[in-house]
């Protein structure tokens, strides 16, 4: 018999819809996707881009789902707004072998994970939090209770996407054995195969932005958001040019960061800088293709995908150190495909982009482990790893019934 998987997941996200078609090639499994709202799938105000967004890929084709009725529809996908009273009775009558929920902050997905604590179905956790950020005292304090009860009353394994979710995940107390190696995953083949001659794309992307054909571009992807510091970026290839550097910044993207960047670009006269707007997931691989480098500035991140994304092309990667996919089995490794630096610290950003641009032997080696990182990246292999992950979970049941057991072994034996 198939294992039956249900995934509990806030919406239709572009990123997932490929996984999910992958998992349900999987022969011994049996999938059913629960959304608790359409967002993406139908046209919708985007609070960070400040835009009307809906995807442009196939959302919820290729794999069993079902949409849940919620009690109002969510602005925010705040915690009290995605509530989908309806998924416990959804989950009666599937009836899975092992239930899968993105995080814990939404109230449904504590319903789901009641539902499973009480049937004794295990429930495996993935989230992209990042063991690396420590919050304020007061907040540690909360989130400990809060954070830390979630875990040990529902969480019986962990779908870890690298180092520092790994880290998040054991500091809640998870063992080692159910801490199941993943990733994020980025649909690698359709980046690649939406770019087929790569340097006409690139020749043709750059005359259109009025990009020079010699220049060194350092692209931002992602929302124009003040904890993303697309601005950094800007300040940083603006010093560059200061020194009659051919570096450019590309910015892929949008959001409320924009009149800043715009007001800097105006004020120090900065004519190497270009913001595209918002680019849907079809039409993103052409400005990968385009671009030399990945900056990434944040000073919060819990991932980073662009990173994966920007992999499959044989970009380097500068990355601030507060970005959630650094470490040795991750997508952005130190010294590998990686230069990381202090977040904040323009001038060490500056001084990065500058290296990569002059040592081309540096350059051409972490381009080439770029590429052999992004291969692990794939969705066919976050498919497998999950698939894995599953098994094992469903082989070992919830983490309460092995204590039991190891407790009743103990006994017998001390007796």
């Amino acid at each position: 018999m198939p294992i039956r998987l249900a995934i509990i997941v806030s919406h239709p996200i572009q990123y997932f819809a490929p996984w999910h078609r992958e998992l349900a090639k999987i022969p011994d499994l049996e999938l059913k996707v629960f959304f608790c709202c359409d967002w993406g799938l139908n046209t919708y105000l985007d609070p960070q881009f400040k835009t009307e967004v809906k995807w442009d890929i196939p959302l919820v084709e290729g794999y069993g789902h079902e949409f849940l009725p919620i009690a109002r529809r969510p602005e925010r996908l705040g915690f009290w707004e995605v509530d989908n009273p309806a998924v416990t009775s959804a989950l009666d009558r599937f009836q899975p072998d092992v239930v899968k929920i993105f995080g814990y902050a939404h109230r449904t997905n504590w319903r789901a994970a009641s539902w499973a604590r009480r049937y004794g179905r295990p429930l495996l956790l993935y989230s992209d939090s990042n063991g690396q950020i420590v919050p304020p005292v007061w907040k540690r304090a909360i989130k400990d209770l809060v954070v830390g009860s979630f875990y040990s009353v529902y969480v019986d394994g962990a779908f870890c996407i690298g180092n520092n979710n790994r880290r998040y995940h054991a500091r809640y107390g998870i063992s080692t054995e159910r801490l199941f190696g993943g990733i994020l995953p980025v649909a690698t083949g359709r980046l690649l195969q939406s770019v087929r001659d790569r340097v006409a794309i690139r020749t043709e992307l750059r005359r259109k932005f009025n990009i020079p054909e010699g220049a060194f571009v350092v692209m931002f992807c992602g929302k124009y958001q003040p904890h993303k510091r697309p601005l950094d970026a800007v300040m940083a290839v603006h010093n560059l040019a200061g020194k009659d550097l051919p570096v450019w910044c590309l910015l892929v993207g949008d959001g409320p960061e924009r009149a800043s960047i715009t007001a800097f670009c105006e004020r120090e006269r900065a004519t190497n800088v270009l913001m595209t707007g918002f680019v849907n997931q079809a039409g993103i691989g052409p400005f990968y293709a385009a671009s030399d480098l990945l900056a990434m500035p944040s000073s919060l991140d819990a991932y980073g995908l662009a990173v994966s994304e920007a992999s499959a092309f044989g970009l380097p990667v500068v990355i601030s150190d507060r970005v959630g996919c650094i470490g040795p089995n991750d997508s952005a490794q130190p010294d590998a495909n990686a230069i990381v630096y202090p977040c904040a610290d323009v001038p060490a950003l500056t001084n990065a982009i500058e290296l990569l641009w002059r040592d081309r032997d540096l350059y051409q080696r972490m381009s080439a482990k770029s590429s052999e990182i992004a291969a692990s990246q794939d969705v066919t292999v976050a498919a497998e790893r999950l698939a894995s992950a599953v098994r094992q979970l469903h082989q070992m049941g919830r983490r309460a019934d092995s204590q039991d057991r190891l407790r009743a072994t103990s006994e017998v034996t001390a007796s």
